[in-house]
């Protein structure tokens, strides 16, 4: 099954080989891909579940209505930047599509961290098909996410 995957922010979009952490880039947790942000604007980019939220709002994770489930990372080595994340969502919390569920600061992890790479990893087989490599805005069609046996 093949399902059509909105973007969850604003920005520049790339295969998640160009994430500039290996353990993402090499889909050791699952199949991706990475927007260099451009907004500071996360949104759940389907109706589903929060099922975790990091402290320092750098990573959650969020599950589908239809069992898709994937992380949002945002940045690379933001954990240890305190106030640079604001999360609007907790853990159990139910989201639709276009629900605000963090805010960064994208000009302050640039002046960082060198970068402002948004991975996002799908964590249950889940691949990524027909990617949008472009300028991409808040919701577009971005991707097909196919779902099912391996």
């Amino acid at each position: 099954m093949n399902n059509t995957f909105l973007s969850p922010c604003t920005g520049k979009l790339y295969s998640i080989d160009h994430f500039p952490d290996e353990i993402i880039a090499d889909r050791v947790m699952g199949d991706g891909f990475m927007i260099e942000l451009t907004d500071n604007e996360i949104v759940s980019p389907f109706d589903g579940i929060v099922k975790v939220v990091y402290p320092t709002g750098h990573a959650l994770c969020i599950e589908s209505n239809d069992g898709i489930s994937m992380m949002i990372h945002i940045g690379v080595d933001t954990f240890n930047i305190q106030g640079l994340n604001t999360t609007y969502v907790e853990v159990n919390d139910r989201v639709n599509t276009g629900d605000l569920l963090v805010k960064t600061d994208v000009k302050e992890m640039i002046k960082k961290t060198g970068n402002s790479a948004c991975a996002i990893v799908f964590l249950n087989n889940e691949k990524v098909k027909d990617l949008k490599q472009d300028e991409v805005s808040c919701l577009d069609e971005i991707a097909k996410i196919e779902v099912g046996n391996d």
